[in-house]
């Protein structure tokens, strides 16, 4: 932690410090932390609110001017309102590639872990502005996750203004990704418990969780300041009938975590096919925004967050047919997909409560026509279906239990929903061990629940770290022309090449010792004949952790690094010993970082 007289910035909070000073107040690192989570909190709270005003001020142009209009000529029209959403898209695109398009958790967390909280304070203006934009357009996707990213932004703009090292820098992102969520439901404690979870990965400290708290509930208050005390769902009524239901809610949550697993196939699936499309990459959001308001044809309750039909289904179920329901599981899994999946921006945790609250309602209906005579509430069963599939489809149990209370203010709750989460997680992650969040970081050999060690050697590629020179000897080389070369080499690990240099083998000092023994032989063995030829390489782009588990398979100290193009072409030797000094620099560094 710098010293705070020694930042950049220090002129700005001066004459705050100088009044403090005379009021014999002292600055410790806890202080200043927890003056900073105040400010993250707040400047979070105010994007939140900014974003929802912009979304609703975007909806209703969207959908009470422009649709009402177009209806007037055809309602076959409804596609062409998300695909202007993509079209207006186009140019922040271009302009900012790779940072706008598709779901942008995974981004944001590779920023958190992997580059030390490092967020452009323009994400917090784009991600405003392009998320609105989408989600208001009609297009399948939540306003949480790029709310998350929001806040996320602004206590990575306010740290780095500050000057804070990049352990402190990771906890306000924390701070800003927790205000955001606690702001949008209202739900402090989930918004925490969202931030520890899936931002933090799980990593617990008494100090972070403190700071977070402060955010999160600053960032609340301002949200009811603005928006009353329940913005986004109202008051729900969750209603336990009996305690026969335990069962019924353990069922529930098997048949959640199976959905959820569909759900995250169906979802990368969909993005695999669109990134395969021969479709200019600007023209593909603009196709997933025309199939959505296809899909929007079929059901309304598909476009955008569905908040609306979630309402219905908690409160109301009576008001949608058991079928539509049904259906509108597998469009909004379908439409979610193709709408993240084709380049449109937004987040799944509406998309995700939506599939839940449905599966739920229509759950609770099939159990009201076998048991008739307990007296079931399909919509307490949509509520509860909303947090588990949440938990399951996010691997997160905490912040869905924590939400699903803070929504009803009812205990009653806390049993049913802990047994359909925790056992909708299990499930899911028996059937795929990654969750919306993890899997395309998984994709990448990057695996933050193992911890930042492993991810260390995960970001560091072989290229990095391969010896470019090395010793190569020739195959037809004899094992006496070895002998005269042999005392004057460094090396104990040689490639053999033929006459193409190509390599055909790898000869060790292993080897070589081994024959050094027998008499006779040095004039008739040549290199050829000692190489191992089952070779074991690697690529440049490999990551350290590849290289370490290949390591391990014949526990050897080198290995050849090749061209991916030409397996028989080497490009340098990665020593074990390179990759283990590599690896504890960049953890000694790491932990200078923290200090600071």
């Amino acid at each position: 932690m710098h010293n705070i007289s020694q930042l950049k910035n220090y002129w700005i909070v001066r004459p705050i410090l100088n009044r403090l000073a005379f009021l014999k107040v002292r600055f410790s690192e806890s202080n200043i932390e927890l003056i900073l989570a105040c400010l993250v909190g707040i400047g979070a709270g105010l994007a939140s609110v900014f974003f929802r005003y912009l979304h609703h001020q975007m909806h209703y142009l969207f959908f009470e001017v422009i649709y009402p209009w177009l209806s007037t000529f055809s309602i076959y029209l409804l596609p062409l309102i998300p695909m202007m959403g993509a079209v207006i898209l186009i140019p922040f695109s271009l302009r900012y590639p790779g940072e706008i398009n598709g779901y942008g958790m995974p981004r944001f967390l590779i920023s958190v872990h992997l580059h030390g909280g490092l967020i452009k304070t323009r994400q917090i203006f784009i991600k405003i502005f392009t998320a609105a934009l989408t989600i208001a357009s009609g297009g399948s996707a939540g306003v949480e996750g790029p709310i998350a990213q929001i806040g996320g932004a602004v206590g990575s703009s306010i740290g780095r203004f500050f000057e804070m090292g990049s352990h402190r820098l990771k906890v306000l992102v924390a701070c800003g990704s927790a205000a955001g969520i606690a702001a949008q439901f209202n739900a402090p404690l989930a918004g925490v418990l969202f931030a520890q979870e899936i931002v933090m990965v799980g990593e617990f400290q008494l100090q972070t969780f403190g700071v977070i708290v402060i955010a999160s509930g600053l960032a609340t208050a301002i949200s009811r300041a603005y928006y009353t005390s329940a913005p986004t769902f109202g008051a729900l009524q969750y209603d336990f009938i009996s305690y026969y239901e335990f069962a019924f809610y353990i069922v529930l949550g098997l048949l959640i975590g199976v959905l959820a697993y569909l759900f995250i196939k169906i979802f990368f699936y969909t993005s695999d096919r669109f990134a395969q499309l021969k479709l200019h990459a600007q023209l593909k959001p603009v196709l997933g925004a025309f199939i959505v308001g296809v899909l929007g044809l079929v059901h309304f309750g598909v476009l955008g967050d569905g908040y609306t039909y979630i309402n219905d289904a908690i409160q109301s179920p009576e008001t949608i047919t058991i079928a539509w329901i049904g259906l509108l599981v597998v469009l909004k899994m379908v439409a979610t997909s193709i709408t993240l999946g084709s380049g449109n921006v937004g987040g799944v945790f509406a998309p995700s409560l939506f599939i839940g609250a449905m599966a739920g309602a229509v759950f609770g209906w099939g159990v009201d026509l076998l048991f008739p005579s307990i007296g079931i509430d399909p919509g307490s069963y949509a509520l509860v279906g909303m947090g588990a599939f949440l938990a399951a489809a996010t691997h997160s149990p905490m912040t869905s239990i924590f939400l699903l209370f803070e929504l009803t203010s009812s205990y009653h709750v806390i049993i049913p929903i802990m047994f359909a989460s925790v056992i909708g997680v299990m499930v899911a992650r028996r059937l795929c061990p990654d969750s919306l969040d993890s899997m395309e970081l998984s994709r990448q050999g990057i695996h933050l629940h193992k911890g930042s060690e492993a991810n260390i050697l995960n970001t560091i590629l072989v290229t990095t770290v391969m010896a470019r020179e090395f010793e190569k000897l020739q195959e037809t080389m004899s094992f006496a022309e070895f002998m005269v070369y042999f005392p004057g080499s460094k090396a104990q690990y040689y490639p053999i090449m033929d006459a193409e240099d190509n390599l055909t083998g790898v000869v060790s000092f292993q080897d070589i010792r081994e024959i050094m023994l027998e008499e006779g032989l040095e004039h008739v063995v040549v290199m050829k004949d000692l190489a191992e030829t089952n070779l074991i390489t690697l690529f440049p782009g490999d990551s350290l952790t590849k290289a370490i588990n290949k390591f391990g398979i014949k526990d050897i100290a080198a290995i050849p690094v090749v061209d991916p193009e030409n397996n028989r072409k080497i490009l340098g030797i990665l020593n074990r010993k390179d990759v283990i000094d590599t690896y504890n620099k960049a953890i000694l560094m790491r932990d200078i970082e923290k200090q600071h």
